[in-house]
């Protein structure tokens, strides 16, 4: 097993780190503070940070950059889709126009993680909002597909607890999911038009979980189908074979693991968000730190930007 190296990155400690997206030109991760309604850069080159508010927002669940227009991004706040422009450098994010609303049907939901698939189409799931209750004893949350050009959204599937880790492997046409408040993650078929099918458990962490309950939150995937979960307060990222097997615990300095995905020069350099905002425990240093683990010997996909 290859010998990994933890470093935290030079960038601020957050209520609850999410989101990170790694941009190949600007050699970039974006990342947010969803609590916060933050939206965050840290530049490979410079070893440094940038952070914004946006402009009208309540959360920010999750950054991407859109496809063929210089420093405009979608993120998810609340039940809305917002187009944003930022420059990576100013302290405040500029609304360009709501894309899409999922309307007072679902005003007591919010969305969380969100992902762009291999062809550019955004897939975002919802949860029970906290103010309105415990997501995990409601599953009133869906996975949705959304459709730039008509702006509508098509329902994947519903009674989701809390919505989380996306991944796709193209060549075994296959989708990974995560619902946190299940405890799970699924695998999926998908066909060319993105339609899920023939869902069925993948892994399942309850058998594996402790005090306080672990469970899988953000994810992605390498170059060779093996899927990393992020294990929120379990201070671990599991590296899962496509069979389902554990083959790898990576050992991160916090509890509250909150996402991951590949990125650098090489895409062989996992970054790692974590929070300090939901635990029942007190933390200290570095808890909403970001990391980043070399010496994995793997790389990741090229994260994809939204076609809108």
């Amino acid at each position: 097993m290859a010998n990994y190296k933890v470093e935290e990155i030079s960038a601020p400690k957050l209520d609850l780190g999410e989101g990170p997206h790694w941009d190949i030109k600007s050699q970039s991760l974006y990342f947010v503070d969803l609590f916060e309604a933050t939206i965050h850069r840290w530049d490979y080159r410079e070893n440094k940070s940038y952070s914004a508010s946006v402009e009208g927002c309540t959360w920010t669940s999750f950054i991407i950059p859109v496809k063929g227009r210089s420093n405009e991004f979608v993120v998810g706040d609340g039940t809305r889709l917002v187009l944003i422009t930022w420059n990576g450098i100013a302290d405040k994010a500029k609304t360009l126009k709501v894309i899409a609303d999922l309307g007072d049907t679902e005003k007591t939901n919010r969305f969380n993680d969100g992902k762009a698939d291999p062809k550019g189409r955004l897939f975002a799931g919802t949860m029970k909002a906290e103010h309105s209750g415990n997501p995990f004893e409601m599953n009133s949350g869906k996975l949705l597909r959304f459709h730039a050009k008509s702006g509508k959204f098509v329902e994947q599937f519903d009674r989701v607890f809390i919505s989380n880790g996306l991944a796709w492997n193209s060549e075994a046409n296959k989708f990974y999911y995560v619902d946190s408040g299940a405890y799970a993650i699924k695998v999926f078929d998908f066909d060319d038009n993105g339609d899920l099918s023939n869902g069925n458990l993948f892994f399942d962490i309850s058998e594996n979980s402790k005090q306080p309950k672990e469970f899988p939150d953000g994810m992605t995937i390498d170059t060779e189908g093996n899927i990393y979960s992020a294990i929120l307060n379990g201070s671990r990222v599991l590296k899962i074979s496509p069979s389902g097997q554990i083959l790898q615990e990576i050992m991160i300095p916090t509890k509250q693991i909150t996402s991951v995905a590949f990125g650098g020069p090489n895409l062989d350099e996992l970054f790692v968000t974590t929070g300090n905002k939901t635990s029942i425990e007190a933390q200290g240093p570095p808890a909403g730190a970001t990391f980043k683990v070399s010496g994995l010997c793997v790389r990741g996909f090229p994260m994809t930007e939204l076609e809108l």
